[in-house]
């Protein structure tokens, strides 16, 4: 016999209205008590039925319940990054950018780094003026990661080493014997003044003026 609707003890039906898994799971429970009390004596349930349909709404409650965590977990990770982002206000990092010196000056060690996404055989480094005279050195056996090199570091300029007191862009090549050439990403530092939320994460303001995400950090000084 089939059973539409369970009256409580008001006179009104007895389904829930809520869709999670314990409101199915309770409602799908009263009418199994009502189809048991009204069934037929000499055609009963199947009892294979009636443990299938139990199976599967302990696991939609237990999807739900997993579905709840992963969020509640996906919340406290999103909390720690925000706090943790704040406490870079201050620090140094390096983000990817177009690297500048002035060859000669004391800092220009300072500013000389790049990232590296394998090891490479050899870096070419090339030093370009405003006016696109370009001149280049190497650097030898570099590995995967942030790299930091002096001017000492360098080798076989060509043609000659870039002068005194001017300003030269800076770009790398790198290679290796046998294998595609290492992706190179040329590095600037740059200081975290403020941080901000917004709903795609933490936004560093940094001292140039320029915004970054925590992704856009190579490397926290």
């Amino acid at each position: 016999m089939a059973v539409s609707s369970v009256n409580n003890n008001n006179g009104g039906t007895g389904y829930g209205t809520g869709n999670s898994a314990a409101d199915l799971s309770e409602q799908f429970m009263q009418l199994l008590v009502a189809q048991m009390q009204n069934q037929d004596p000499t055609n009963p349930m199947d009892n294979n039925q009636l443990t299938s349909q139990l199976a599967q709404f302990n696991t939609a409650a237990g999807v739900e319940k997993l579905n709840s965590n992963v969020q509640l977990v996906g919340l406290m990770l999103g909390s720690m990054q925000e706090m943790s982002a704040a406490s870079w206000v201050g620090r140094d990092v390096m983000i990817e950018g177009e690297p500048k010196i002035t060859w000669g000056d004391s800092e220009t060690d300072d500013g000389l780094n790049f990232h590296q996404a394998d090891d490479a055989d050899k870096v070419t480094v090339t030093f370009t003026d405003e006016a696109g005279k370009a001149y280049t050195a190497e650097l030898k056996d570099t590995q995967k990661g942030v790299n930091k090199f002096t001017l000492d570091d360098l080798e076989d300029f060509k043609p000659s080493a870039p002068e005194d007191g001017v300003e030269y862009k800076i770009t790398y090549q790198a290679t290796k014997e046998g294998a595609e050439a290492p992706k190179i990403t040329g590095l600037i530092k740059d200081a975290v003044e403020g941080v901000s939320m917004t709903q795609q994460g933490a936004v560093l303001h940094l001292k140039s003026g320029e915004t970054a995400t925590i992704g856009d950090v190579f490397l926290l000084q």
